[in-house]
């Protein structure tokens, strides 16, 4: 890393470690209380590591727009301590990804019906997932440089209240989050052929064509609509 780009990584990092304080991603923890704590190591196993994947995004022209920083869980670790640690619930990590027939399927009709099709990015879209049912507690060493201890020279660990990035279940998660707004908040259907197609049903059987549609690929979205 250049010297001179210091700054703006740490501006970039520092607006990651705000954006977890916005949706309230964690509370912290003495690592002794954890099941796991060990006084000869000073180590709990249990603690999934963090790192920083730093990015610059540029436009169509190649230009500079931001400097990205994020800080994400390492997953595959996170499976192991799963496994060893004889969790009692088994981790889903598989997520539905939009088929190509399907994006396929929505520019025609939307050239047929005269739709517009539109596309955005959700934003911070991990962190709009939440825990729920018997999915186990995480917790995660904080990513370099965040790291701190408490009064008894203990490390502080991070106890994740909502998923992300890298972490093996995320995707699942916000995949269900974001299903359940659909369906339930929106009143949109669920496809059975794609289980990433959502649409509004219509009674009248001559605006079929007319009537909105919505894809989801990760963290992008597709809507046509009137």
């Amino acid at each position: 890393m250049n010297v001179d780009d210091a700054h703006p990584w740490q501006d970039a990092a520092r607006a990651e470690m705000q954006n977890f304080e916005k949706h309230g991603v964690y509370v912290e923890v003495s690592e002794d209380q954890l099941p796991s704590w060990s006084n000869s190591t000073r180590r709990a196993h249990e603690v999934i590591e963090m790192m920083w994947v730093l990015r610059i995004k540029k436009d169509d022209n190649g230009s500079l727009l931001k400097y990205k920083a994020r800080a994400v869980v390492c997953g595959k670790q996170q499976k192991h301590i799963a496994t060893a640690f004889g969790s009692e619930h088994k981790l889903a990590t598989f997520a539905p990804a939009a088929r190509s027939a399907t994006f396929k399927l929505m520019c025609a009709v939307g050239c047929l019906a005269n739709l517009r099709v539109r596309h955005f990015d959700v934003e911070a879209a991990y962190l709009q997932g939440t825990f729920q049912g018997k999915h186990g507690e995480v917790h995660v060493r904080p990513p370099p440089g965040e790291q701190c201890f408490d009064d008894r020279d203990i490390p502080i660990v991070w106890k994740l209240l909502k998923p992300l990035y890298g972490e093996a279940d995320a995707g699942r998660i916000w995949h269900r989050t974001a299903m359940r707004q659909l369906i339930e908040v929106q009143g949109f259907t669920q496809s059975e052929f794609d289980p990433c197609h959502f649409f509004e049903k219509y009674d009248d059987e001559h605006r079929v064509l007319e009537r909105p549609h919505t894809i989801l690929y990760v963290n992008d979205c597709w809507m046509a609509d009137t």
